[in-house]
């Protein structure tokens, strides 16, 4: 089958889940079907396929900053989600109409992409809409700054008509967790709910041998991940305010990690508190996290599985989540994370405790790992993809490629 997926971001090098999604999606995929990826245009500096790769690379002008202005007018005259402002392009449109009537199947990636679903015309089209990005700006007004929970509501209820019209035109529709897939059912209700589908994201377990001894030197406390992303930096923020302080002060030992990209200057502030580090764009974000006691996940928004926590499972390290982040998991409370509920006492009780039972914390690891192979393994991820292709209305695969 030739199948057409289109990104919305250059999946290459795959640092953030949209990217890591495309990435796995055309290694499941291209082992049986002629796939060609159409991608914007990469920087100069984005590393370039290795010949001999098992697909077709297509690339379009996504607009960028420079079309912004105009992306914003749009959306606002046709209700579309903010979201889709930075992807105002003709060259798009364009390629996706010329590609798709060479296509025997359609993947379109993201809700950002909505208004190029009509370019598909009568292809069959199955929808990769990762997360629930209606769920996650309804998050974010709940805990953000009370004069900005006004315009998140607002762009909340665009991207649920957008990803409802996706979901209407779609085959099937995909999401990277159970929770995600249950909020997208509720949205566009009996007569859609059966095109969902769940998809997971592929993260591959360490060797236990590489696993490192936190019994050395001080306790260290980690918590990684995009630091620019607003659930990210908001959870950090809070963990330094609410949490930290009374924490440090009852275990001075203690050291906090705070490791990812674009810290802002919020979290940079923050950050200067007595015993925590910055590592801002690390090299090695999966060194840093190896060399840890504990895993954090205090999220009190976003959407889509926090694969932070499926990092942790794989380098060996035990986690700490709030209930909102470890709903984005299959996790079994107590047997795969340690559940820390959303109160400040309650996170400075667990860790405590945790610090003190290395017992506790291997059978954390232990639970993580096998929660992480049924779930998040190669073989598990490239089955699913298999089996989202395979729909109604699509063609039967052809094995093209021994």
């Amino acid at each position: 089958m030739k199948v057409l997926l289109v990104a919305a971001r250059y999946p290459w090098p795959p640092r953030r889940g949209d990217q890591m999604r495309a990435v796995q999606a055309l290694a499941a995929l291209a082992a049986e079907h002629e796939v060609t990826l159409l991608a914007p245009r990469p920087d100069e500096n984005a590393p370039r396929l290795p010949a001999g790769a098992p697909f077709r690379v297509e690339t379009y002008d996504a607009g960028g900053a420079s079309a912004l202005p105009l992306g914003l007018a749009r959306a606002a005259a046709r209700g579309w989600p903010l979201q889709t402002a930075l992807f105002v392009s003709s060259d798009l449109s364009r390629k996706i109409r010329s590609l798709s009537s060479r296509a025997e199947l359609g993947i379109l990636q993201l809700a950002r992409l909505a208004p190029y679903a009509a370019d598909f015309g009568e292809l069959p089209l199955v929808v990769d809409l990762i997360d629930s990005l209606a769920l996650n700006f309804e998050r974010r007004a709940a805990v953000d700054r009370p004069w900005m929970r006004p315009l998140w509501l607002r762009e909340a209820a665009r991207l649920e008509r957008a990803e409802r019209g996706l979901v209407a035109r779609s085959l099937r529709s995909l999401l990277v967790c159970e929770r995600d897939r249950a909020d997208q059912a509720r949205r566009v209700g009996a007569r859609f709910a059966s095109r969902l589908g769940v998809v997971g994201i592929e993260v591959e377990a360490d060797e236990p041998s590489r696993f490192a001894s936190a019994a050395s030197g001080p306790p260290v406390l980690a918590l990684t991940g995009n630091l620019g992303y607003f659930v990210n930096a908001d959870a950090a923020r809070w963990f330094l305010r609410r949490v930290w302080p009374e924490l440090h002060r009852r275990r001075p030992d203690l050291r906090l990690r705070l490791a990812g990209d674009r810290p802002t200057r919020a979290v940079r502030r923050a950050a200067r508190a007595p015993g925590v580090e910055l590592h801002a764009s690390p090299g090695d974000l999966k060194a840093l996290l190896r060399g840890a006691t504990l895993s954090l996940a205090p999220m009190r928004c976003g959407s889509g599985v926090p694969i932070k926590i499926l990092e942790a499972w794989a380098l060996g390290v035990p986690v700490v989540a709030s209930i909102w982040a470890a709903a984005g998991t299959p996790a079994r409370p107590g047997e795969d994370l340690a559940l820390a509920g959303d109160e400040p006492d309650a996170w400075i009780e667990i860790i405590l405790r945790l610090l003190n039972d290395p017992d506790e914390r291997a059978h954390l690891v232990r639970g993580g790992r096998q929660r992480l192979a049924e779930h998040f393994s190669r073989e598990v991820i490239d089955r699913a993809w298999r089996q989202a292709v395979a729909v109604e209305g699509a063609p039967a695969s052809r094995n093209v490629r021994q």
